[in-house]
């Protein structure tokens, strides 16, 4: 009881925070390009036919509540853990070699992309999919508020991943923290439902990371392109849509057109 007492000491704070933190910067976005800049970058929308509606917001909006208190209860059970020397999660730079605090961002994004991709698959599980996943598809033209709209089940099987990596890989705080930001401004980016990344990028060096079309096909689609931060696992599988760098270069095709404003 006394365990559960101290964990739940930090929920209200962690929740306040993520609250601030995701609901200012989704609202934000979804304010730019959905509302202020609309026409001016209606030529840059990635599905045509714009069907969200303030019944979608509406029930995004109440998952999202569910989901950030998973998220506020995830981060603190790691923060007693980590109190209680549980974990190897670490604050002071000198405590461990520079490569875990250097290196550890592009080790902590890998294992969590993996981690994602293959939770996404089981989620399309038709036996699992009913009951968890389909309240995140139930988006199917997307925006910024779907990011955060999803059964409270998802969220946790997502970030799961924390754990063992706490446990068992020194982990500097401070990058910790940054995997989290970066996490959060990929799930807007790619539930934004416009892109924004230019022309040549799928002939880049960047092209193994994911665009807004990337995921957004998988909601107008369903089946394929699962991969969060990297296309890597979609490549290797064979679950990446072949017709994906064909419908990025329509989309940049559409914003050399002048918008009418």
């Amino acid at each position: 009881m006394e365990v559960l007492k101290q964990i739940l000491s930090n929920f209200p704070h962690g929740y306040i925070a993520a609250l601030l933190l995701n609901g200012s910067l989704i609202t934000i976005t979804y304010f730019l390009f959905w509302k202020k800049f609309k026409k001016r970058f209606q030529n840059w929308r990635i599905q045509i036919k714009e069907r969200v509606d303030a019944k979608q917001i509406k029930s995004e909006l109440k998952n999202s509540v569910f989901t950030l208190m998973v998220g506020a209860l995830f981060s603190s059970i790691v923060i007693y853990l980590s109190s209680k020397g549980y974990t190897k999660i670490y604050t002071n730079f000198a405590d461990h070699s520079p490569f875990f605090a250097i290196a550890g961002f592009f080790i902590l994004l890998i294992i969590d992309d993996t981690w994602f991709y293959w939770c996404h698959r089981l989620l399309h599980h038709p036996k699992l999919f009913p009951y968890v996943h389909v309240v995140h598809h139930k988006s199917i033209d997307v925006n910024p508020f779907t990011s955060m709209s999803f059964h409270w089940v998802e969220p946790f099987l997502l970030s799961f991943w924390i754990f063992p990596v706490a446990f068992f890989l020194p982990t500097y705080a401070p990058v910790l923290g940054f995997i989290q930001i970066w996490g959060l401004l990929d799930n807007i980016k790619s539930h934004l439902g416009y892109e924004f990344y230019p022309a040549n990028f799928n002939k880049s060096w960047l092209r193994f990371l994911t665009s807004s079309t990337h995921h957004n096909m998988h909601h107008s689609k369903f089946k394929g392109n699962y991969g969060v931060h990297f296309r890597i696992w979609d490549k290797l599988l064979g679950t990446e849509f072949k017709e994906y760098e064909a419908e990025f270069d329509k989309v940049q095709e559409r914003k050399k057109i002048k918008p009418i404003v």
